[in-house]
């Protein structure tokens, strides 16, 4: 199935090789590993929870909202003439399994790979519930790599937390997406690439683009160019790899550089209820831009320069706790 797909899939073409914020995105204090219901009581999904929301985007660009009880990222769907690319695996088989039963109900055209943009459980994990290519940049196949040599029993996982080999914030949502980790199966990327890649889906040419930051150094971006539509996944949040969690002037700058190539009219975040419009995306970009500069220049009284502005103070603050 591989070899007819790659047609579709396109070419690398890589010059050289590359050297957050959502719905509350902060490492919880619970203490899941002795006692996992303290955060959450059931053990799946139930038919009482509602599931994600299926969304229309644009012309050629479809949506599958998260859902922060697990952590569920986005999930997307780009469509043209030869295929679909959806755009990262999700947290589970079954997570991205709804979704592909959407897009075959509204008779979108066959799916031809799956593009992922960093290598988190939450954005991987769910890749095997389709047999096709999946496409990443080649950190991002490290670091699923590393992931599928793991025992994902409970135990190892507690002992990986313990280890500081995977954060706490995210052992109730593994636990809850994925009860039954015993046949876990992680697809490592087939088709990867160094800085950029293209997918040509016929009527339309999508761009796979390394652009790095705090969060995931291996974070890309998915720009589908017709109805300007760009997928950031999570690249513009914060590390959570740290406590307190944070960003650097450094990361931060050298993203909102690499990101200046794009000009979105819908700008999709990995775990943004709300899709920016071509105004609120440069809104967001503005603001890392301000708060890089008052933490250079003021450092903590950096704080108190950013008046009454929730985001901005919020910012602000992770640049502090990342000098």
């Amino acid at each position: 199935m591989l070899g007819s797909l790659f047609g579709v899939l396109g070419v690398d073409d890589s010059s050289s090789a590359p050297d957050g914020r959502g719905p509350d995105r902060t490492i919880r204090r619970a203490d899941p590993i002795n006692d996992p219901s303290a955060v959450f009581a059931q053990p799946s999904y139930t038919a009482a929870m509602p599931d994600c929301r299926f969304e229309e985007v644009s012309a050629r660009v479809d949506r599958f909202t998260p859902d922060e009880r697990t952590d569920r990222p986005v999930l997307g769907a780009i469509r043209g003439t030869a295929g679909t690319l959806i755009v990262d695996g999700g947290a589970s088989p079954t997570h991205l399994g709804a979704f592909a039963a959407e897009l075959a109900a509204r008779d979108r055209p066959p799916i031809a790979g799956i593009a992922l943009t960093h290598w988190h459980w939450d954005h991987s994990f769910g890749s095997a519930a389709l047999d096709v290519p999946v496409i990443a940049c080649e950190k991002t196949a490290a670091g699923v790599a590393t992931q599928a040599a793991y025992d994902w029993s409970d135990a190892a996982l507690e002992q990986r937390v313990r280890d500081g080999l995977e954060l706490e914030f995210s052992l109730p949502h593994i636990r809850k997406e994925l009860p039954d980790r015993s046949d876990l199966r992680i697809v490592v990327p087939q088709v990867t690439f160094a800085e950029s890649h293209r997918v040509d889906l016929g009527d339309t040419t999508v761009e796979l683009r390394w652009v790095g930051g705090d969060h995931a150094d291996d974070s890309v971006v998915i720009w589908e160019p017709e109805d300007r539509a760009l997928f950031l996944g999570d690249a513009l949040y914060q590390c959570l790899w740290g406590d307190p969690v944070f960003l650097t002037i450094t990361g931060t700058r050298a993203l909102l550089e690499r990101l200046t190539r794009f000009d979105p009219a819908y700008a999709i975040e990995g775990h943004d209820e709300n899709i920016a419009d071509a105004a609120a995306y440069a809104s967001r970009l503005s603001e890392l831009h301000a708060a890089c500069r008052l933490v250079e220049e003021l450092g903590d009284d950096a704080v108190a320069a950013a008046g009454q502005d929730a985001d901005l103070v919020e910012t602000v603050g992770y640049l502090l706790a990342g000098r």
